[in-house]
């Protein structure tokens, strides 16, 4: 039988490279037969054979603020013309209208194309909105910014008794879609802030980062993750949420090992999971004695932060800023060395690197070569096999990284994705 063709275009979150790698990624591992049709910084759409839940997927990934579906595309010459004489047919109506439905807003992303086709769409809006209003008595809500966030979308409950109306310019097409799903953003909260343990010094990496490195790694859900710097246990919270069964955390600090199991004890309860459904191990133990304590060629991803440096780097000298780096080096380079046994053949490192920033200087690990020595080799953030990647534009360093940054801030992260090699 074959699979009729849906198009649903996603919502970038920070850094689209990250977003688009974890939506490309999560496809691919779930077997989707998908083409990339068009890319910017705020907006994906991608054409797919057979219909996705969209609800479970923006939960699966952690970088689509929205996702929703594609009703049809439109020549620019013919917008908003050719669309506005569609409102009164079933196709739209059974498309946009649900029985309760009471309101509607309207939001324009960039989807590829240019400036002024951007603003010759935003422009149109009212035109659009007026003659919806007057066709099919669904009242407008106005927004000012021609982006309505999602938790205006989710407070004004449009997904359930209205709907919100997505324009995107493509490179040639103009996309007219709806909002089928959006991000949990309530919950990511939940349990970044209200979690009982809380340790800045070991790290506060957000959830959402955190799930799409875990989905960088694309690992089928009985493989073995391990988290060797789990500091708070984000990771680990992380995984279980999404369904990862065998999953260890270690880290050197008894503290944060007490802190790590009292915040998964936690998250069972508030989540209503059964610690029972998980094959949990965690436990201290410095990075470099790991292969004293697991079984030799026993995980099959990793995925982590380890410690990123003095927080007080950016008060130093570019002298003590070059010893950092020396000292940062060398225990990275230890780490490595001592995750390798533990690690199976052709298994996944998704890590990250500091980098830090120093007036207008720039100071980063440079360890490449010898982690290659060591076995373990940076890989792709997305295969240039899938249709349409080179559409992407994935703002990738020559080091095959991607930065996660917040301006102004003097230590970013780099991350990483690392195969490795027993040939060694």
């Amino acid at each position: 039988m074959v699979k009729e063709k849906y198009q649903y275009y996603f919502v970038l979150g920070t850094n689209h490279s990250l977003c688009k790698a974890d939506i490309v990624n999560v496809l691919a591992r779930e077997k989707a037969e998908f083409s990339i049709l068009e890319a910017s910084e705020e907006i994906l759409i991608v054409e797919i054979k057979g219909r996705i839940d969209t609800e479970k997927l923006i939960n699966t990934l952690g970088s689509a603020v929205k996702i929703g579906e594609i009703f049809k595309k439109y020549e620019p010459k013919n917008f908003p013309a050719h669309f506005l004489k569609e409102v009164n047919t079933e196709k739209f109506k059974s498309f946009f209208l649900k029985e309760a439905c009471s309101h509607f807003a309207i939001s324009v992303y960039n989807g590829g194309g240019g400036f002024k086709s951007l603003n010759r769409l935003w422009f149109s809006c009212p035109k659009i909105a007026s003659y919806l209003n007057q066709k099919t008595k669904v009242r407008y809500l106005h927004w000012r910014e021609r982006k309505i966030p999602s938790f205006i979308v989710d407070q004004k409950k449009l997904l359930k008794t209205g709907f919100e109306l997505m324009l995107a310019n493509g490179r040639q097409n103009i996309y007219v879609g709806k909002t089928t799903a959006l991000q949990d953003y309530q919950s990511y909260s939940f349990r970044d802030y209200q979690r009982p343990q809380k340790d800045p010094k070991s790290g506060m990496i957000p959830p959402k980062l955190a799930k799409i490195m875990i989905n960088l790694a694309g690992k089928e859900k009985n493989q073995t993750f391990l988290d060797p710097f789990c500091g708070s246990g984000t990771f680990l919270q992380e995984l279980i949420l999404l369904g990862y069964k065998n999953i260890i955390g270690t880290d050197k600090s008894p503290k944060a090992i007490e802190a790590t199991k009292k915040n998964l004890d936690w998250l069972f309860s508030q989540y209503s999971l059964n610690k029972k459904d998980y094959s949990l191990k965690i436990f201290e133990s410095d990075v470099r004695l790991l292969s004293s304590k697991l079984p030799s060629q026993s995980v099959d991803a990793i995925a982590s932060e380890p410690h990123l440096g003095s927080p007080r780097a950016k008060y130093f000298s570019p002298h003590q800023m070059r010893q950092e780096i020396d000292r940062l080096s060398s225990f990275y380079l230890s780490a490595f060395a001592g995750l390798k046994p533990v690690l199976k053949k052709d298994a996944t490192v998704v890590i990250i690197f500091p980098v830090f920033k120093l007036k207008n200087q720039f100071f980063q690990l440079e360890i490449l070569e010898k982690l290659r020595q060591l076995g373990f080799f940076p890989q792709d953030f997305v295969s240039p096999k899938i249709p349409g990647a080179k559409l992407l534009n994935l703002k990738i360093t020559p080091r095959r990284s991607i930065i996660f940054f917040h301006p102004g801030q003097t230590i970013s992260r780099e991350i990483f994705i690392f195969k490795t090699s027993h040939l060694k």
